[in-house]
């Protein structure tokens, strides 16, 4: 697994209007952050932090969560799900898609 540079920077791009998002490495892959706190990251795939309550909601409407392969067995990580692949070149899903995300952060406002 390896996260795609290419992919990371178009997500950035794509949510530069919610201001204070960068891109630093992590784990092969890229972490999204907001304000210094992640809140998503790429891999082979972009993935939003999700909250546990809506967990149900994203694997309904097909997210898978994230996961990797570590000493022979799948470890599958739930905080993560997939963006759906449509979202990507939508400018106005992907940036609520991180909004909501942001807002689940510690100490910010719940929407």
């Amino acid at each position: 697994m390896s996260g795609h540079r290419d992919l990371a920077q178009h997500v950035l791009d794509q949510v530069e209007p919610l201001g204070g998002m960068t891109l630093r490495r992590f784990f092969g892959g890229w972490a999204l952050c907001h304000a210094g706190r992640q809140v998503a990251m790429v891999m082979d795939t972009f993935y939003v932090k999700v909250a546990d309550v809506q967990r149900p909601i994203w694997e309904a409407a097909g997210s898978r969560p994230f996961t990797y392969q570590a000493a022979g067995r799948t470890v599958t990580v739930r905080a993560y799900y997939s963006v759906p692949d449509d979202a990507l070149d939508d400018r106005g899903a992907l940036t609520d898609l991180v909004r909501h995300a942001i807002s689940r952060l510690p100490g910010q406002a719940r929407t």
